[in-house]
């Protein structure tokens, strides 16, 4: 059922392709960082139980942002980037 111009109009934006690449470049890096991250902090040994249930609460919380960060990702290359127009030359 498409929808009229008067409902779409006030959603649409226009945002510079470039821009939007970016955007989904630094969400990539946060993926990445947060996963490093949460990697990372399995190096740190401790035997005290409340230490633990610390680094488990920040690794699970590290690696829930970066499936996230993930998600954000792919939303940005399967909706927004495909649709790019290119500017037609006309002589």
């Amino acid at each position: 059922m498409p929808q009229s111009n008067d409902v779409l109009e006030p959603r649409l934006v226009t945002v510079d392709s470039l821009y939007l690449r970016l955007m989904n470049d630094r969400i990539q890096d946060i993926y990445r960082d947060t996963d490093h991250l949460a990697t990372a902090l399995d190096a740190i040994n401790t035997k005290d139980d409340v230490s633990q249930g610390v680094l488990v609460a920040v690794k699970a919380a590290l690696y829930a942002n970066s499936e996230l960060a993930g998600i954000v990702s792919d939303m940005f290359c399967e909706h927004a980037l495909p649709y790019q127009t290119e500017a037609i030359d006309h002589e």
